[in-house]
């Protein structure tokens, strides 16, 4: 049998599956209230990416293999994309994250017809959900750390001003929901006396810099990233003709080796016209004016960020960060600033219809058609490792899927202990609690199931690891290998 293997193609584990349903019945109000019609009876056990044993020869041997699962992407960069063809490894010439659904349904809908006649579950990868589930959004909180949850500390800065007199952390009750925003109020007699940088350093500051991900839809450089500080300013001063050029702010974005990004927001960014009227209300998007231009809150697809292979998500000494510098010439409250990229900006934030779309059709038009029909073979949907930042998408996700489909299918997740927490300071000295896991997983993103992050087999080929010191490794790849083929 020959020594090179294909990691990628038969990295082997037994699915092993914990669940939440207990812990989501206690949490009723950060649940989805739609019904689970379905529960598992029996342990999963299978082989990730086992569709590449295109007859089915092997599937059902004497190790009684009982899921089908095909990774996915959502380009052709990577070698894996779609799904295959039946009875072959060559990928479906439909299968494309832009092709409308009814482009491809029948052929994945004949898939698991297929894989239901082999007594193998179905789990479901899927190119749109790759896409959409790795979109990454974070909330960084301008207030000081004691006025943060505690659970999200490290989305707060080192280094943030509350002098008790113009600047204060204070609850919102006017214009917000009585979250803790900063509160700045300027000098009256001496306009721009007081300016100076709000906060700084940000202490979470790895999750832009991730540039050089095997799979780079996960990583961090391959969509354009959106800059959005949430603000609000005095609207009797915002409507005043004699104000609109006053400045109001600097948002400055930072990356790894401290090149900076600067956006001034003037008084007329808060009006999309002269003869329009500010109510008041937080913006986190703000109206691009003639001699305002608002240009610098978006980054384009770049590795910006970080350009550098050497460094990543294990950077001791990133300078990424995301500051406000006010001008001291308008009152102004600040609450947080969201960074997020192009899948959670299109999915969140505009809502956008193609993408409500995308999610409806996968779950009502295949999933639930096929279980409809009588096959049982659909399982989960389902994505590999993430990082913290993903949750937000993950919980979007998820909370749809279960609502589309009533309570039959879910999203579960490859939980990955340290990268979930790989951008916090001293990463590897801190463990997160069983707490704060059930409040990251559970509570906020409603997940129901989560996959091991552990390959109980696993093999290398000699181009990339030492002969003897895997030896044994190899000899465990082989003996799964000869059943998958």
């Amino acid at each position: 049998m020959k020594n090179k293997i294909l990691i990628s193609v038969f990295l082997v584990s037994i699915c092993i599956f914990y669940s939440f349903r207990d812990m989501l019945n206690s949490n009723e109000n950060n649940a989805v209230n739609s019904p689970v019609l379905y529960q598992q009876d029996s342990f999963i056990i299978g082989a990730m990416h086992n569709s590449r044993d295109a007859n089915y020869n092997y599937l059902k041997d004497t190790m009684n293999f009982n899921i089908w699962h095909t990774y996915t992407a959502p380009n052709q960069e990577s070698e894996v994309f779609g799904w295959p063809e039946l009875y072959s490894n060559l990928p479906l010439t439909n299968d494309w994250l832009e092709n409308p659904v009814s482009n491809y349904s029948s052929d994945i809908r004949e898939r698991m017809a297929l894989n239901n006649t082999k007594n193998l579950r179905t789990l479901i990868d899927r190119p749109k959900f790759q896409y959409l589930a790795f979109g990454q959004r974070s909330d960084y909180q301008c207030e000081k750390e004691d006025k943060v949850d505690p659970d999200y500390w490290f989305y707060s800065y080192y280094n943030s001003v509350d002098n008790d007199s113009s600047i204060n952390d204070i609850q919102d009750f006017t214009k917000g929901s009585g979250e803790y925003v900063k509160q700045c109020l300027y000098n009256h007699s001496t306009p721009g006396a007081n300016a100076q940088m709000l906060f700084y350093s940000l202490k979470g500051n790895l999750e832009q810099v991730n540039n050089f991900w095997q799979a780079p839809w996960v990583g961090d450089g391959k969509y354009e990233w959106y800059i959005m500080p949430r603000i609000r300013i005095d609207t009797a001063f915002a409507n005043n003709p004699l104000n609109q050029e006053i400045e109001v702010c600097k948002i400055i974005t930072t990356n790894r080796v401290g090149d900076s990004l600067m956006q001034v927001i003037k008084v007329k960014n808060f009006k999309a016209s002269d003869d329009s009227i500010y109510n008041g209300k937080y913006l986190e998007n703000f109206y691009s004016r003639l001699g305002a231009s608002i240009t610098n809150l978006q980054v384009p697809v770049s590795n910006w960020f970080n350009d550098s292979a050497k460094f990543g998500i294990n950077d001791t000494h990133s300078k990424v960060d995301f500051k406000v510098f006010w001008f001291d010439k308008c009152d102004m409250w600040i609450d947080r600033i969201r960074v997020e990229n192009q899948p959670a900006h299109l999915m969140m934030t505009l809502n956008a219809p193609y993408i409500e779309e995308w999610i409806r059709a996968e779950v009502e038009d295949i999933a639930m058609a096929e279980v409809g029909g009588g096959n049982n073979s659909p399982y989960k949907f389902y994505i590999e490792e993430f990082e913290m930042s993903h949750l937000p998408c993950i919980a979007y996700l998820n909370k749809k899927i279960i609502s589309y489909s009533n309570g039959r299918f879910s999203l579960m997740v490859n939980y990955n202990h340290d990268l979930l927490k790989v951008f916090i300071p001293n990463s590897y000295d801190t463990l997160l609690s069983a707490r704060q896991i059930k409040k990251y997983l559970v509570d906020s993103a409603a997940l129901k199931e989560v996959f091991t992050e552990c390959y109980g087999l696993e093999g290398w080929n000699n181009s990339i690891h030492g002969e003897a010191e895997n030896r044994m490794f190899r000899i465990h790849f082989r003996y799964i290998h000869f059943f998958l083929l």
